[in-house]
């Protein structure tokens, strides 16, 4: 019997680049120093005095180092005396204020319409409060617990997060789809997503030249307005869905679930933020910090086969 096992090619660069996560002049812009201050335009209530990059920046020191907010003020305190700076750092109070108001949007990078992007977009849930497994099984309780659901799109070429949205659990895949399409900009020839967005409404929204590889749902029927779909399931019916995921090379789609797993992996299964507005920073920063480890490097694998 002839089986396999992966074998790493990469192991020195992959190696040095899991140090570099861990150097803090990767994380820490030098010219932070001349950002310290707020010199924008002030607006009504309180005088903001420090600017938005370097509560951008605290926070980033929070979600990389896994700090709470005391904690990582006193972090950047310590860099600044062993630096000799004589700067204030803002108190966890202000950075936790700062936070809900933070401009993030234009984080993610803009692709231009000429890049041939094989986009991917799925839904996971991070949970914001509850009890711990452990203190659930110890007492016999069943305490509800609240999960937001992030919606994360990526270039599949490049595994680099390129479209984010943080709602409630309830909320659909599809009705984010839209607003996922609108923030990429209609730059992908193909689209890869699981059977939860096997929708009408998913083709009507794509232009007819975007290739679409949905799963059809089991009891899916043939729809006179979406021909992609009608093929789909015609050859699933004369052969199988799994000859068909072959076919169409389904499988990169797992560059998405390896998404997730990575997310969950270096920042754990919370979300820390409990106001929705700070939900959604969280969230984007994230995801910028795991484009900034993507392209420091990732593991490259062969398949190594042998007799069993």
């Amino acid at each position: 019997m002839r089986a396999y096992k992966l074998q790493l090619t990469n192991s020195k660069e992959y190696n040095n680049s899991l140090k570099q996560r861990g150097r803090l002049d990767f994380w820490i812009d030098k010219s932070i120093l001349t950002k310290w201050r707020y010199s924008g335009k002030q607006t009504q209530g309180g005088k903001l005095i420090y600017s938005d990059a370097l509560i951008e920046m605290i926070l980033v020191l929070s979600y990389v180092y896994s700090l709470p907010l005391r904690q990582t003020e006193g972090f950047v305190s310590s860099l600044l005396c062993v630096s000799g700076a004589p700067l204030k750092v803002p108190d966890y109070t202000t950075i936790c204020r700062r936070s809900k108001v933070l401009d993030v949007s234009r984080k993610l990078r803009k692709w231009n319409r000429k890049e041939n992007i094989v986009f991917s977009i799925d839904g996971s849930g991070l949970k914001c409060c509850g009890e711990k497994e452990w203190m659930q099984t110890k007492h016999r309780q069943t305490r509800r617990r609240k999960f937001i659901k992030i919606h994360t799109g990526i270039n599949v070429n490049t595994r680099e997060i390129i479209f984010n949205k943080s709602t409630s659990s309830r909320v659909s895949d599809t009705s984010v789809l839209p607003e996922a399409i609108k923030q990429v900009g209609n730059t992908f020839s193909k689209l890869l997503a699981d059977g939860g967005y096997d929708s009408k409404s998913t083709y009507t929204n794509l232009p007819p030249e975007v290739e679409v590889l949905i799963p059809p749902r089991k009891n899916a029927v043939k729809d006179n307005s979406t021909h992609q779909r009608n093929k789909a399931i015609e050859y699933i019916g004369e052969y199988s869905r799994s000859r068909w995921r072959r076919e169409v090379d389904y499988h990169q789609r797992s560059i998405m679930e390896n998404t997730f797993s990575r997310w969950k992996t270096i920042f754990g299964e919370n979300i820390k933020s409990k106001n929705e507005d700070s939900q959604q920073v969280e969230v984007t920063i994230k995801s910028e910090i795991l484009n900034k480890m993507t392209k420091l490097g990732m593991p490259q694998w062969n398949r190594v086969y042998f007799l069993k």
